[in-house]
């Protein structure tokens, strides 16, 4: 477990892929890798897209629908040729 200013960080998993990420620029098929922490009963996840995401604009938001089937809501980051990073808003623990 790691700590910060705010308290625990429990690392509860991480995940990688292959998905379909979706913006307003379109559907981009893609690789993903992420982890997923839990904070102060909360669950968050980042991690990054390869593929070519220079069409999206930096702190876009999408959605990746993960090779499972599910749907997880995202905020990109300095995307480019190469991919992007990006975060999932907190959600509560549950």
């Amino acid at each position: 477990m790691a700590y910060n200013a705010k308290g625990p960080i429990k690392l509860l998993g991480s995940s990688r892929g292959r998905g379909v990420l979706r913006t307003d620029a379109g559907d981009l098929t893609v690789s993903y890798q992420f982890d997923t922490y839990q904070e102060r009963g909360r669950t968050s996840s980042s991690g990054s897209i390869d593929g070519d995401a220079s069409a999206i604009g930096d702190g876009a938001t999408g959605i990746l629908k993960l090779e499972n089937g599910e749907d997880m809501d995202i905020i990109l980051i300095k995307p480019d040729e190469e991919g992007v990073d990006f975060i999932s808003a907190p959600t509560p623990a549950g």
